[in-house]
């Protein structure tokens, strides 16, 4: 599927869109000096880079406003940014490759979030899943499907020859409730992000964690072509503001439960209340932030890219070839000229 079908599929979500009843549409999304942001799944500290921007005042600094929406699954992220119904959203690396190359998706990310993947299989820690071989014939919930957890998940497999079609997969919600499906035997495992892991292993169920690194981009922030062109100021005051808040956030060290109050004071964030958890799980996602330096924060490694592409190439993943741009740096760099 080429850039038409995917416009056209797009067109027909942006009919019956999940903004439908949410008062967020096309003209909202374009107003100037405001940018709508979209979040792949609800309000996570896994966002915190967007939330504590908003919060803490840094868009504001930069003469932005920034309205975070949560979204309901990362396979519809791509698709809605593509139907210019939001401007900036978050999703998987090699989602996002995927699309780009395969189906010439018209958006383009500008910045790297987590440098490296932000999934983990979580299982019993009686029969725990830990080798891609331990998948095989397995049930695995995921978030959405379609999204980021399972491009990994179908990278991870043919990388290691194995057949994506021998994995069952169920849509579950990305929260601690998941393992509660484990135990009703419902499931053998589920991918969970650093957030949901944290709580997790915060109230001390027999489960087996494993990172899943894939050797892609972890998440990405993308924005329409058309955006690109046409807003440069607003998408480099949007990446400085996410960057401040970042090194904030890093500046910081433990000294964490000012930016969580600061989210929540703004933000329904699930598993928040306990903020002890909560640190642990910011602190967590921080260091997929920084896993390339904490002056690389957000910015897109060329080599790191080339490399993932490769993979995927690899993988039989991707098998077309495209001239489209990738990534573009170009508001990581103004962001942080002189």
């Amino acid at each position: 599927m080429k850039r038409r079908q995917f416009l056209k599929s797009t067109a027909a979500l942006s009919a019956g869109s999940m903004f439908a009843g949410m008062g967020i549409g096309q003209v909202v999304a374009q107003e100037a000096g405001r940018l709508v942001f979209l979040t792949p799944q609800g309000y996570s500290l896994a966002f915190s880079a967007i939330m504590y921007g908003q919060s803490g005042g840094f868009f504001a600094e930069e003469g932005l406003d920034v309205h975070v929406e949560g979204g309901r699954g990362a396979a519809q992220t791509i698709q809605l940014v593509a139907a210019e119904q939001v401007d900036v959203s978050r999703t998987g690396g090699a989602n996002y490759m995927i699309s780009r190359i395969e189906q010439s998706a018209p958006v383009i990310a500008i910045a790297t979030i987590a440098q490296i993947s932000p999934f983990f299989m979580i299982s019993p820690e009686e029969d725990p899943i830990v080798d891609a071989e331990d998948y095989i014939g397995r049930t695995v919930g995921m978030a959405s499907l379609g999204g980021s957890m399972e491009a990994t998940l179908d990278l991870m497999l043919r990388r290691n020859g194995l057949d994506p079609a021998e994995v069952n997969r169920e849509r579950v919600a990305d929260t601690p409730a998941g393992f509660g499906l484990i135990e009703a035997g419902r499931l053998d495992g589920f991918f969970g992000n650093v957030s949901t892991a944290t709580r997790l292993q915060a109230e001390g169920l027999p489960i087996a964690i494993e990172p899943v690194r894939d050797g892609i981009p972890g998440q990405v922030y993308i924005a329409h072509e058309n955006t690109v062109a046409e807003r440069p100021d607003e998408l480099t005051a949007f990446v400085r503001g996410a960057y401040r808040a970042v090194q904030d956030i890093v500046a910081r060290g433990d000294d964490l439960e000012p930016v969580i109050e600061s989210m929540r004071s703004m933000f329904d964030i699930p598993g928040s209340e306990n903020t002890e958890v909560a640190i642990q799980d910011l602190k967590g996602n921080r260091d997929l932030w920084v896993a390339n330096g904490v002056d690389n924060a957000l910015r897109c490694d060329p080599e790191q890219w080339a490399e993932g592409e490769a993979l995927l190439r690899d993988a039989g993943s991707i098998t077309s070839e495209t001239d489209l741009e990738l990534f573009t740096n170009r508001f990581w760099d103004q962001a942080n000229a002189g």
